[in-house]
């Protein structure tokens, strides 16, 4: 009977660890998904209000640096709260930030809301807090499937942006770009009110995972972010995280604008951007897979390898705009986008372990805020000053090579 018992005991709890994955999912699909509609807002406010590329561009990265700037203050308030506030919190600030949105008449007024506000909502319900869930869950017996769990949890950005961008797209079309704002925020106010009753005394661990001596980097494992700051490795994995930002944000926020720049149709643009989106959901899942079976480094340096290509073939469109050109461009870029980040997620659970581990992988996400900050903000800059788009593709691929070289830093350990 007491086997009986034990065993679906067990079932229930590895049922319910499923569950945790899925809702980080879905919480990582609205916070990538709903901040990567402003490339079809784009044009659309760019013709009504008459601003510089430089003033837009500046909105996307005064989001991505407060998403990078709020993250610390993010991971220390799921370390203590948990994440059925922050995540029911994140969703109704995105929600105000589009409601306010509609309204936006000054850049000043879109660098508030959809710059700062999206921002601190976007890290709210994102990985940061994602991290932490998960960790807590997979540990003990199902430590071993951390690292897929968190990749599945990381694909939901991938997913967000299929799901998300063209339909606002269409809704653009269709509604105008101030109502369309207006929807989307009265959605995610809705789904705020959806998570927060949610069964979070079965969803939520108390007792996060304790600290042990590091084994898989070969580093200390601590759980408080001052003894964190001292290590090489997580510098190093801050330094990943800001040069690939920068080196993606080159280029992502105005892909679709790009596209309609070289000759392809507004809708042909915007769909690109989606199976970008698609690809990047098998890339992300398969990432965690493939890292443990072949090695984390490797399948990092071919993903580097996918976005060097990508970022060449994008840049030949502007002499060659033909179609083949850029679906032979989209698939190295949708499977390596965001393929680093669950590598990295995996890396930092396992080295810094313990109570303050949403702290600490809040200030480590600070270097994706910022990297996407100055790549989003000099995009800008450089079209206003070349009036095109080609520095900004060779410096993303001087930063993926950067990006390669800092992760063979990385000390190996026989885990790996």
């Amino acid at each position: 009977m007491t086997d009986v018992s034990d065993s679906s005991t067990r079932h229930g709890l590895r049922e319910t660890a499923t569950l945790v994955v899925i809702l980080a999912f879905v919480m990582n699909l609205l916070s990538r998904g709903f901040g990567e509609t402003f490339a079809v807002f784009l044009l659309p406010i760019e013709s009504e209000m008459g601003w510089t590329r430089t003033t837009l561009a500046g909105i996307y990265a005064i989001y991505m640096g407060t998403h990078g700037l709020a993250a610390v203050v993010i991971g220390w308030f799921v370390d203590r709260v948990g994440p059925r506030i922050v995540y029911s919190v994140g969703l109704l600030i995105y929600g105000f930030a589009f409601l306010l949105a509609q309204f936006g008449v000054k850049a000043w007024h879109f660098y508030l809301t959809t710059g700062v506000m999206a921002g601190i909502a976007m890290t709210a319900i994102g990985m940061t807090t994602a991290t932490v869930f998960i960790t807590r869950w997979y540990q003990g017996p199902r430590a071993s499937q951390l690292s897929p769990a968190i990749g599945i949890a990381y694909s939901g950005l991938g997913a967000g942006v299929i799901l998300c961008v063209p339909i606002t797209n269409q809704l653009i079309e269709i509604l105008g770009w101030r109502e369309t704002y207006r929807m989307l925020g009265l959605i995610l106010c809705a789904l705020a009110v959806i998570v927060f009753v949610l069964p979070w005394r079965k969803l939520q661990v108390q007792t996060p995972p304790q600290s042990e001596v590091g084994r898989f980097l070969g580093g200390r494992k601590d759980g408080h972010l001052r003894a964190a700051l001292q290590t090489q490795t997580f510098w190093l994995l801050f330094m990943i995280m800001f040069i690939t930002a920068a080196a993606m944000y080159l280029v992502g926020p105005q892909l679709v604008a790009y596209l309609v720049s070289v000759g392809f149709d507004s809708t042909v643009a915007s769909l690109a951007f989606s199976i970008n989106g698609f690809l990047t959901v098998f890339g992300i899942a398969g990432t965690g897979w493939l890292a443990t079976h072949f090695g984390m480094k490797r399948i990092a340096s071919v993903s580097y390898a996918m976005t060097i290509t990508a970022f060449i073939l994008l840049a030949c469109l502007s002499v060659t705009p033909v179609m083949v050109l850029l679906a032979l461009a989209i698939l190295p870029l949708g499977l390596s986008q965001g393929a680093r980040g669950p590598i990295v997620s995996v890396l930092v659970s396992r080295a810094f372990s313990g109570h303050g581990l949403g702290t600490i992988y809040g200030a480590m996400t600070m270097g994706v805020g910022l990297g996407g900050m100055s790549g989003a903000w000099l995009s800008g800059v450089f079209y206003d000053k070349t009036g095109g788009y080609i520095l900004s593709y060779s410096v993303s691929v001087v930063c993926a090579l950067i990006g390669v070289g800092l992760f063979w830093m990385i000390r190996e350990s026989s885990n790996e």
